[in-house]
């Protein structure tokens, strides 16, 4: 699953890259992330997180206690009413867009044109919450049914859409950011329409049926609607960030953006994937009553997190300005703005530990249909990211909305981290601690190396792209490499789990897995 979410990370990043080149970080480019935000906000919830959390362990409870049959017709329920549900949210959005636009981003107001030419983004992307909606529960039946790579690979259409519109309407035209917006829309179809075939062909019966009064339905919806908000934290933390960010002039929304997309492809490529894979596993584990194996694939899901994300951490602070000139310093986006990005992205890094914990954390109360236990967990990292958001703005600009972000993040992690030790006992947690010292180590060893060469070789961000990317890739190879030697020559467990996996999946035998 991780090789493919590469591969639209891929995609991902040449639609970034033809952001940057086209709309830049001026007002056109903060009004359209603005307006993206909205529907990305609801598929991050949904494909991410709460849909995902309640429907899953429902499905597999009914697969193995009532049958197949009977979870299909359950799946069927499910997926008409919320087709049904998200047609009216679209509509009552697209209407009520003006209000959203202004909750999201007052600041605009001060600026002409900003507000109203969001607000027309907002409404053109609007229908994309509908298709995207559809498509995250068809992506959870396929991976409860342990279809993985089908799912994982739908993103790289919506990626190559935006693509195809940017590069044959959006480069000729007086008003680029509409037809990204059109793409993202037309994207969010095709992310639909490709995983129906594979669904309908697996299903014994997929009959239509709209209910809001079945047992099993309102108990989705019941697991889900607290979930929209103890998953969804991270994101509901974006769109604070966005709203203080509109008070802080041109270019902070954007800056804050890209660095988040940078920040994300570790999560997106690794963890995210490691989390999707997990919560059938746990859920079948639940409903079979093993404990032992439930604590024992969340303990080696939260090693693998860790020797994951403590290097792309340093790696990430050392090669901030590198990466980010790299990848966008192109067309209207200027040095100034590598500069500014890559402040944001630094401290964004500092939470991918945070954030990758809590993608592995929720799925173990998920798995035992606790929903509630992350809301409140996320409800206090909430209210604290508030006042720390805006204090921190005030004193270190975008950057602290950065900072607030991280340590907000971090705090969720270590509540969810205890509860649990406390619900199931510690034993299972105890080789989380060498694997953290391994870890650290090796990623410590690795970022000494770094700004070693780095201070010695230096790094001309003004150089020609092809140079900039030769030089980037012998730096992230090179500490991948000092931090692969260096976790070796210390016995890293995870090393040899993630090495034996890959010589089973090459040899065709079957892999490690949960």
């Amino acid at each position: 699953m991780s090789v493919v979410t590469l591969l639209s990370r891929v995609f991902g990043y040449v639609r970034d890259l033809l952001q940057a080149a086209l709309l830049g970080a001026a007002d056109m480019a903060d009004a359209y992330v603005i307006a993206l935000r909205i529907p990305n906000l609801l598929r991050r919830l949904l494909g991410e997180g709460a849909l995902t959390a309640a429907f899953v362990p429902v499905f597999t409870e009914i697969f193995q206690k009532e049958g197949e049959e009977e979870s299909w017709r359950f799946a069927a329920s499910v997926f008409w009413t919320l087709g049904a549900l998200l047609l009216v949210v679209t509509g009552i959005g697209v209407l009520a867009a003006p209000g959203l636009v202004h909750l999201l981003a007052y600041g605009f107001t001060s600026i002409e044109g900003k507000i109203p030419l969001t607000i027309r983004l907002t409404r053109i992307m609007f229908p994309y919450i509908l298709f995207i909606g559809l498509a995250a529960l068809a992506m959870a039946i396929l991976n409860s049914l342990r279809r993985f790579a089908v799912p994982a690979f739908t993103p790289v259409l919506l990626n190559v859409s935006i693509i195809v519109f940017a590069l044959v309407f959006a480069r000729h035209s007086d008003n680029p950011a509409f037809w990204f917006a059109i793409g993202v829309v037309v994207g969010g179809f095709l992310q639909l329409l490709f995983q129906m075939p594979f669904l309908l062909r697996l299903s014994r019966c997929f009959p239509f049926r709209i209910t809001l009064t079945d047992p099993k339905v309102r108990r989705v919806g019941r697991l889900m609607l607290p979930g929209l908000f103890g998953v969804g934290v991270t994101q509901l933390n974006l769109v604070v960030d966005s709203q203080v960010a509109s008070f802080l002039g041109t270019g902070s929304v954007s800056y804050l953006y890209y660095a988040v997309r940078v920040e994300e492809l570790t999560l997106g490529v690794f963890v995210i994937s490691l989390s999707t894979v997990i919560l059938p596993a746990l859920s079948s584990y639940a409903a079979d009553g093993r404990d032992d194996l439930l604590q024992a694939a969340v303990g080696r899901g939260l090693r693998l997190v860790l020797f994951i994300t403590l290097p792309a951490m340093i790696g990430l602070w050392c090669l901030r300005e590198p990466i980010i000139a790299t990848l966008f310093q192109w067309g209207s986006f200027t040095s100034a703005d590598t500069g500014f990005t890559a402040w944001a992205l630094a401290l964004y890094g500092a939470g991918l530990l945070g954030n990758g914990l809590v993608k592995i954390l929720a799925p173990a109360y998920y798995a035992r249909f606790d929903t509630v236990t992350p809301v409140k967990i996320g409800a206090v990292a909430f209210a604290l990211h508030i006042p720390l958001c805006i204090g921190l703005a005030v004193v270190m600009g975008h950057g602290g909305i950065a900072l607030s972000t991280s340590l907000v993040a971090t705090l969720n992690a270590g509540a969810l981290l205890l509860i649990l030790v406390r619900r199931e006992g510690g034993a299972w947690l105890r080789p989380a601690g060498p694997a953290l010292l391994r870890s650290g180590l090796a990623a410590a060893v690795m970022g000494g190396v770094l700004v070693t060469v780095l201070h010695w070789a230096g790094f001309d961000l003004g150089a020609p792209a092809p140079v900039r990317a030769a030089v980037l890739a012998m730096f992230v190879s090179g500490g991948a490499g000092i931090y692969l030697l260096a976790s070796w020559l210390l016995g890293s467990t995870e090393l040899r789990q993630i090495w034996n996996s890959l010589r089973g999946r090459l040899e065709g035998g079957r892999p490690e897995g949960f």
